[in-house]
């Protein structure tokens, strides 16, 4: 199989998997929103934004002790995609965070089981997603990056040369 036909294969199954993962995260935001029910939605976003943080902080870790190399390259620009999702997704949390207690200080009400024109307010959590979706996407691509090298075994040869200081 050539090279092209490879990366062509990678994105394709990239693209899909930010699809799937997509649409999940777009169904369980929709229906915790339109239900106004957000408890389940924090406990669902927070700890994803705990492992974000903890992952790009060790991308950084990693690509910093590594010798100058290709390795060291790729670690640090999936940290440097890792930080930018994270920072998209944390600013998601916070304003979806402030419409909701917005919505609450407003004593905003509605029923999921008799739509009205007042749920139409509810659409203002599509920037909160928005951000959030984006974050996630940026993460996704900077683990799909850095993947490679880690799934193909690594003698301690390889270990050491990796981690070689140039004097």
């Amino acid at each position: 199989m050539s090279k092209s036909r490879k990366n062509q294969l990678r994105r394709l199954a990239l693209a899909l998997l930010r699809a799937s993962a997509g649409a999940v995260f777009f169904t369980v935001v929709l229906h915790h929103v339109y239900t106004l029910d957000f408890r389940p939605l924090a406990g669902f976003c927070l700890p994803i934004l705990v492992v974000f943080f903890a992952f790009t902080s060790l991308l950084y870790m990693r690509g910093r002790s590594l010798g100058s190399s290709r390795e060291q390259v790729r670690t640090l620009f999936a940290a440097e995609r890792a930080m930018q999702g994270t920072v998209a997704y944390l600013f998601g949390v916070v304003l979806g965070a402030s419409l909701y207690g917005l919505l609450q200080s407003l004593d905003f009400h509605s029923d999921p089981a008799q739509p009205s024109v007042q749920g139409l307010w509810l659409l203002m959590f599509l920037a909160p997603y928005a951000l959030m979706q984006t974050g996630f996407f940026l993460f996704i691509g900077a683990v799909w990056t850095i993947a490679p090298q880690f799934l193909r075994p690594v003698s301690p040869y390889e270990v050491w040369r990796r981690v070689a200081r140039e004097p």
